[in-house]
């Protein structure tokens, strides 16, 4: 049943981006000068898990490498690369082809891409709110011709933590707002995944329908449910996904994405998460506690609130409730 299971692979590049034509057309704009040879705009795109932010920058930066063919581009993952020293050697790497050495020091990276980029370049930098230090964006800034795709989940979680000197300089960009995906285009999404991965007649329009509906706009979680769903029916020799398998699968893929977005985890989310799981549901003042005694070096209540528990939040993994005027965290089940 499983034409090609690459399709339905997370860093999957459709040919054609479904239900976001005005986010691709704004972040195409922003890049649109590097055509005439001119630095683009930097761009922020903001919005929740699974509404096709990194799709669109990668699509848009797909659609520049077709008009300019020597562009030098360069992903970062800053849920992975989280550190300064790490996001500036995936650059020096990416963008200038350099051998760079281990543990070079900040500033010889910058070097490294100052002197070697002498034309416009673009750097995507996802979840970029993970960054440890996000004067990271400054150092960036400071090359000549470079411009970034950031994605985060929201603004303020990462314009909040710059110090104004940086932020005045760095905040400057279009802002990309992206919702949720309706269940309709969900369905179209998983349709052209099916077509793409699946045997001919494997799944019906009603069925797609039932995952997107279940996965509520999100589509990496539909992606994933409709993967799982043919590997189920695959397994009990079925030619076809029988609605039957819907419900268990969306559950099964929830779990997947959780477990994906948990092995994430910087060491401050993580035993936030581990607190709320051994002791939980906890009122904000409690987690602290529970967090001080078990984080080896642990940062402020005020940091963790503002950086740390909306992401956890973002992800799906835990919940609040502010019944009582106590705000109360808990894992979702």
């Amino acid at each position: 049943m499983l034409r090609d299971g690459t399709v339905f692979d997370e860093d999957h590049l459709p040919r054609e981006i479904v239900g976001r034509n005005s986010q691709m057309n704004e972040v195409t704009d922003a890049l649109a000068p590097i055509e005439d040879g001119f630095r683009a705009e930097n761009c922020y795109l903001f919005g929740p898990s699974g509404a096709g932010k990194t799709t669109v920058a990668r699509a848009a930066v797909r659609e520049l490498r077709r008009e300019v063919l020597e562009v030098p581009t360069a992903y970062v993952n800053c849920w992975k690369e989280s550190t300064r020293s790490g996001v500036l050697e995936r650059a020096a790497k990416d963008l200038a082809n350099a051998a760079v050495p281990k543990n070079a020091p900040a500033r010889d990276l910058v070097d490294k891409l100052e002197s070697s980029l002498d034309s416009p370049s673009v750097i995507i930098l996802d979840e970029v709110d993970q960054l440890r230090d996000p004067d990271t964006l400054y150092d960036l800034h400071s090359i000549y011709g470079l411009s970034w795709i950031c994605i985060a989940n929201r603004e303020v979680d990462l314009l909040a933590r710059l110090e104004e000197r940086v932020r005045s300089r760095v905040s400057v960009g279009y802002r990309v707002q992206f919702d949720r995906y309706t269940a309709d285009t969900v369905t179209e999404i998983l349709a052209r995944r099916a077509s793409q991965g699946l045997d001919p007649g494997a799944v019906e329009r009603e069925t797609l329908k039932e995952i997107a509906e279940m996965a509520d706009g999100d589509a990496r979680r539909a992606i994933t449910a409709l993967r799982v769903s043919a590997r189920k029916a695959a397994d009990e020799g079925l030619s076809s996904i029988p609605r039957r398998l819907v419900r268990e699968s969306v559950l099964d893929a929830e779990e997947e994405v959780r477990q994906k977005a948990i092995s994430k985890l910087n060491d401050h989310q993580r035993v936030l998460y581990e607190c709320l799981e051994e002791a939980g549901p906890l009122i904000q003042k409690e987690l602290y506690e529970h967090y001080k005694r078990e984080h080896p070096d642990p940062i402020t209540l005020r940091a963790l609130r503002e950086r740390h528990l909306p992401k956890l939040e973002h992800y799906n993994l835990i919940t609040t409730d502010s019944e009582g005027g106590a705000k109360t965290y808990q894992i979702v089940e």
